[in-house]
């Protein structure tokens, strides 16, 4: 089946309506201007009609018979006929019995002759003969076509007799040429000329207005093909003004090629994200399934050689090595878990649904984070939750609206490097108390919570802050990297911030999330503690970040 382009339908629904209420327009203009004219010498001839009636005497009408031609009264008034037909300008003036029947003519119509003109107007001659001279009136006639093919027009008016009661025996007729009905025809040749300027003009505005739009919806089809086609590093064409604007404001159209655009790059970083993680995937697998290969070598090696005693041999003979062997099933198992939690860091960095808003009390939420995290923490290394509160009410009281799940997953990730960058800073025969702190206050600017996760460890390098964020960059023998990338991840789905905060010794992340609750002026109080009981309290270093 054939379909219609959209430059097609543009120019059907632009060009179709247009086009038609022109034409009508025009058709009900015309109509209206000849209704008007031929209104208008209507009411001229009428008048006309009837003020020539008035200077006219009924009995000087009544006693003219056929033959008087000649006779001084006809010539008296035909002479008054003829010199008001000159001075108006109109073809005839003619008087007229009620019978139909001349009696005195502009023109040659002799007295008596039928006039058979007047059988057109039988209906407008009726109220000039009225039944009472009172009754009668002045009317005009309808258009109608003359022996030499013109239109004309006729007004009538009654010759009253001196009795008022009398009827009405006499009429006054004029006919007038409808020569005005010349410059209606001008008119109509006007107006059709008119109309055809604007249908042109239309046209070729609705063909302008229609490549308009379609051209650049065909640039950004192709544009879209390229995209489909897997070709993600050329820019969507945008229009011209656009451009020009870097990219803001326009139309519809310019708004489209924006959002094509948009798509584009989050396409191409969804791309490179992908083969990123490909070749994550690539490095972190190869390398488990080295040792797997080796040490599954090493154990068949162990094997061949008990199966290669002869029959009969004392057990107590050559055999396979048992507690090596155990060391390299242990060490197969080893990797195969570790491969598992690289599969698994990445498919849940892949398929991280978006965050499912709900209600969480942050005091709690803060609380889970830090059990989990003690629950691991080797002795010396004690992890707290300080949490802020009014002059009146705790921050227990704090309610954001948070996906619990993954922001407790993000805290604990940060928590838990934490803890192990403690725990690798310290000498395992010696260790020095090593604290790890989750605080959180109201942030009374923005409206918002902020949340800190700091440690008294080692600290990053300055060097390697801009590269913590990129996905599968790390610094541990063993480790996806994955982990920093996935919580900026899930904080800016929240509509927050994460940042590294310069510290004097260690290290301190701070979150920035929106929150639907206020909160007085906040003051540092600890709320919970972990680890150890005898622990001693964290010293505020100046040159350290704290809560507000």
């Amino acid at each position: 089946m054939l379909r219609a382009s959209l430059l097609a339908k543009l120019l059907l629904a632009i060009l179709l309506p247009a086009l038609l209420t022109f034409a009508g327009f025009a058709v009900l203009g015309h109509i209206a201007a000849a209704r008007a004219l031929e209104a208008e010498l209507g009411r001229r001839l009428a008048a006309l009609a009837s003020v020539t009636a008035a200077q006219i005497s009924e009995d000087s009408v009544a006693i003219l018979a056929e033959g008087d031609e000649n006779s001084r009264t006809y010539r008296n008034l035909r002479r008054k006929l003829v010199e008001v037909r000159d001075a108006a300008g109109v073809a005839r003036v003619y008087l007229f019995a009620s019978d139909g029947t001349a009696r005195v003519d502009s023109g040659d119509l002799p007295i008596g002759s039928r006039d058979y003109s007047l059988q057109t107007s039988q209906v407008e001659l009726r109220r000039v003969f009225g039944a009472t001279s009172s009754e009668a009136g002045a009317v005009s006639s309808v258009l109608f076509r003359g022996k030499d093919g013109a239109l004309y027009k006729s007004g009538f008016a009654p010759v009253r007799p001196a009795d008022a009661s009398a009827a009405v025996r006499f009429a006054l007729g004029v006919d007038g040429s409808a020569a005005l009905y010349s410059d209606l025809l001008g008119l109509r040749k006007t107006l059709l000329g008119v109309g055809l300027l604007g249908a042109v003009l239309l046209v070729l505005l609705a063909v302008g207005l229609g490549l308009r739009i379609t051209r650049p919806l065909r640039r950004l089809r192709e544009d879209a093909r390229r995209m489909g086609a897997g070709v993600l590093d050329q820019s969507v064409w945008q229009p011209g003004p656009l451009a020009a604007q870097g990219g803001s404001g326009g139309d519809e159209v310019a708004e489209l090629a924006r959002a094509l655009d948009v798509m584009r790059k989050d396409l191409l970083l969804r791309d490179e994200r992908l083969r990123m993680m490909l070749a994550g995937i690539a490095h972190e697998v190869r390398n488990p399934l080295g040792g797997m290969e080796l040490f599954a070598g090493l154990l068949a090696e162990e094997l061949a050689q008990a199966g290669e005693r002869e029959p009969g041999q004392s057990p107590s003979g050559p055999g396979p090595d048992l507690p090596a062997a155990r060391g390299y099933v242990q060490r197969v198992q080893k990797e195969l878990r570790h491969l598992q939690a690289v599969v698994n860091d990445f498919l849940e960095y892949a398929r991280r649904p978006r965050p499912q808003l709900a209600p969480v009390r942050l005091v709690e939420l803060l609380a889970e984070v830090r059990d989990s995290a003690a629950a691991l923490a080797p002795a010396h290394v004690s992890v707290e939750l300080l949490a802020a509160s009014g002059e009146d009410s705790a921050l227990s009281s704090q309610v954001v609206h948070v996906d619990a799940n993954q922001l407790r997953r993000a805290l604990l990730n940060l928590t838990q490097n934490a803890v192990q960058a403690c725990a690798a800073a310290s000498d395992a025969t010696h260790p020095a108390k090593k604290h790890v702190e989750i605080a959180a206050a109201p942030d009374p600017q923005k409206g918002g919570i902020t949340l800190w996760v700091r440690d008294d460890g080692p600290g990053i390098p300055a060097e390697l802050h801009d590269k913590i964020w990129a996905p599968f960059f790390t610094t541990k023998a063993q480790g996806t990297g994955l982990g920093l990338a996935f919580v900026r991840e899930i904080v800016e789905d929240h509509g927050g911030q994460i940042r590294l905060e310069q510290a004097s010794s260690g290290t301190c992340f701070c979150i920035q999330l929106p929150s639907s609750a206020g909160a007085a002026s906040p003051r540092v109080e600890r709320a919970y503690s972990g680890g150890p009981t005898d622990s001693p309290p964290i010293v505020a270093d100046p040159a350290r970040p704290n809560p507000p």
